[in-house]
């Protein structure tokens, strides 16, 4: 792909490696992340996205600790570094019980949709607690999560979602997500150590601790990979893979678009899989998961501005690896999904199809729409194939 294909994204990008650190893919390089037991997880395409969390890795500076110390340890970030951090979450030692936390301010934008995510181990404690506090809901999001089970626990209305992600070495990447109220235009996002489910309160006695690294907020609808901050916000630029002049790898009256990925459903937008195209709007072959209503589809547009087919089935349950299929052919379509058939059209000609050009990987011909997930394999085909090559190519 590298060889082939262009990457264009002017910004570094962190990700998982096979060696279980998070690491940096350079400028302009597809970022291939992998599982934590180190195999293969794909080829990681996100949008861009900005986190205006300030000091991500240093809860000393720039958070407000109330009943604690933050303190420096050597214990192993997700990063692999061992230096002396800032980055145990501890009571401050006054003695009695209260809760526990750091604090940052941050400003956003009314009516928009916001992720926050940390990375969290447990310490002497084994459970945290991530609050939202000024969001305009009633109550205000909060969410419980087990670092040491690994599951999230008690959560409060107003959460959109919530989830717990296993990282190497016992640390868990915790993330909420909910709607900032229209008139609300900053909130407060609060880390607090915490005593068991739905329990905030602990002992301040110097050991009530948990580990606190790589914190994040942004304007999303799922927590996007890892981006550093100090004293400013610091943007990843999308993902923008595509290749031209590809007409001779294009199955142009007939042909099979296959993808495989690894599931990540982002509500609230429609994100392309995989497209040929001419550069134009029109003339279009491709596979993309739509926001309304959220499904699968398959979609072909030609130069009279007609719609050939575009039709599929509803992916709110889909997770995990997805094996994928488009077949094409003039009154002959068809959608296929982990070995069966999901969508067929018997009714469509390609007649007013111009010649395709392009392949676009997880975004749409003009760069926008990328999808939010990671792509494991991609292939095209210059035949329809049939149904049981279908079945077997995407079981």
């Amino acid at each position: 792909m590298a060889t082939d294909f262009t990457v264009d994204r002017n910004t570094v990008k962190y990700v998982l490696n096979s060696s279980g650190d998070i690491a940096s893919v350079a400028i302009d390089t597809p970022a291939i992340e992998y599982n934590t037991d180190g195999t293969y997880k794909g080829l990681l395409v996100e949008p861009a996205s900005t986190n205006i969390c300030l000091q991500s890795e240093d809860i000393n500076t720039t958070w407000s600790p109330v009943d604690a110390t933050p303190t420096q340890s050597t214990e192993e970030t997700p990063d692999g570094d061992t230096t002396n951090k800032y980055i145990k979450l501890v009571d401050d030692g006054s003695t009695g019980t209260g809760q526990v936390y750091v604090a940052q301010n941050i400003t956003v934008s009314g009516g928009t949709k916001y992720t926050a995510s940390v990375f969290l181990k447990k310490s002497d404690l084994s459970w945290a607690l991530l609050y939202a506090l000024g969001t305009g809901g009633s109550p205000d999001p909060n969410q419980y999560f087990d670092l040491d089970n690994g599951v999230t626990g008690t959560g409060s209305a107003g959460i959109d979602d919530a989830t717990i992600v296993e990282y190497p070495n016992d640390w868990y990447r915790c993330s909420i997500t909910w709607t900032q109220g229209a008139g609300d235009t900053s909130f407060q996002f609060t880390i607090l150590v915490a005593d068991a489910d739905n329990d905030n309160t602990v002992d301040r006695d110097g050991t009530s601790s948990i580990f606190v690294w790589g914190a994040q907020v942004e304007a999303s609808p799922i927590a996007t990979s890892y981006i550093p901050t100090t004293t400013a916000s610091v943007t990843r630029n999308k993902d923008d893979i595509s290749l031209t002049g590809a007409s001779d790898l294009i199955g142009q009256s007939e042909g099979t678009l296959y993808v495989e990925v690894d599931w990540r459903l982002a509500t609230g937008t429609d994100q392309v899989l995989l497209e040929l195209n001419n550069g134009t709007g029109n003339n279009r072959i491709f596979i993309y998961n739509d926001n309304s209503p959220v499904q699968l589809t398959m979609l072909i547009r030609t130069n009279d501005g007609s719609i050939v087919t575009n039709q599929g089935e509803a992916s709110t349950a889909y997770t995990g690896i997805q094996k994928i299929a488009f077949a094409y052919k003039t009154d002959d379509f068809e959608l296929y999904r982990n070995g069966s058939s999901v969508s067929t059209d018997t009714s469509g000609s390609l007649a007013a199809l111009s010649t395709l050009t392009d392949i676009d990987i997880a975004q749409r011909f003009d760069g926008i729409q990328q999808a939010n997930m990671h792509i494991r394999a991609v292939a095209l085909y210059k035949t329809r194939l049939t149904d049981d090559q279908l079945a077997d190519l995407t079981s």
